[in-house]
């Protein structure tokens, strides 16, 4: 017995061990990668079924509207409208294009409805860095075909891209042309017949007479004091000058394209003309 322990010592025994926690279930696991995620929600989407959407069983998604496709959801997505480096991701991860007729591709775990057999959807290696890969023909002839056609892709998205510009400057000229038409119109008018400009030279006179009335009734109507004159415009009555300055702008108005068509539209100009 050693001596050096008490016999009340006897009776402190060590706790019992308590089992050591478990990390929680999952925790650790890596998900799918972004693009796919991104592409399950691109054909899930009910908003988009025009553009892209599964098949009638729900095994494979087709690309319906390539244009639209590439120009609207890949950018939002993906930040990119490369519809060519789209597929080579897709053939990264095992997907096959199954219709030779329009652009449809599958893969095992790319199901409708079933987003958590995203992450059994593993990356491939290289076909280069593969010691054990088979040099086929046939699968070097379908890897020609398919980055022919991605060029084909890429080819269709420049040409309409050209022919939206083209366009766009078709709609300019024919705007610029419609103003020389004009402009020529009026002129032809007034070599044809000179009483054309007189009309023209009364109406304008017309107008000015008509701006100097009303402007020297404004004049003899304002009989007031200085004081209440002051009065009533910190009340915000007091308009004179505002209304003056936009009698100076309608004299002074400018030839623009409104005054074109304010002109050439008078019945009382064009009835002169013609006579």
């Amino acid at each position: 017995m050693n001596p050096f322990l008490h016999p009340e010592d006897d009776d402190q025994l060590p706790p019992p061990q308590q089992p050591l926690p478990k990390p929680i279930e999952g925790l650790h696991e890596i998900g799918p990668p972004p693009f796919l995620i991104k592409t399950f929600e691109i054909v899930e989407d009910p908003n988009t079924d025009h553009i892209v959407s599964w098949n009638r069983g729900g095994t494979s998604f087709v690309v319906w509207d390539l244009h639209s496709f590439s120009t609207f959801l890949l950018p939002r997505h993906f930040k990119h409208s490369n519809f060519s480096s789209f597929i080579r991701q897709l053939n990264t991860y095992g997907f096959r294009k199954i219709e030779a007729e329009r652009w449809e591709f599958a893969n095992e775990g790319f199901l409708l409805g079933q987003k958590e057999l995203l992450k059994s959807i593993k990356r491939r290696a290289s076909f280069a860095s593969s010691s054990t890969s088979i040099q086929d023909p046939c699968v070097e002839l379908r890897k020609e075909k398919q980055l022919l056609l991605m060029e084909l892709v890429t080819l269709r998205q420049q040409q309409q891209t050209t022919q939206s510009y083209i366009k766009a400057m078709e709609q300019r000229i024919e705007g610029a042309e419609k103003k020389q038409r004009q402009m020529m119109s009026f002129l032809a008018r007034a070599m044809q017949s000179p009483s054309f400009l007189n009309k023209l030279f009364m109406q304008r006179d017309m107008k000015l007479k008509e701006v100097e009335d009303k402007a020297a009734e404004r004049t003899r109507g304002s009989s007031m004091s200085e004081l209440e004159a002051l009065a009533l415009e910190m009340q915000g009555y007091g308009k004179q000058r505002s209304l003056n300055e936009e009698d100076d702008m309608v004299v002074e108005r400018e030839l623009d394209d409104g005054f074109w068509e304010e002109l050439l539209s008078n019945e009382s100009l064009a009835s002169t003309s013609s006579n």
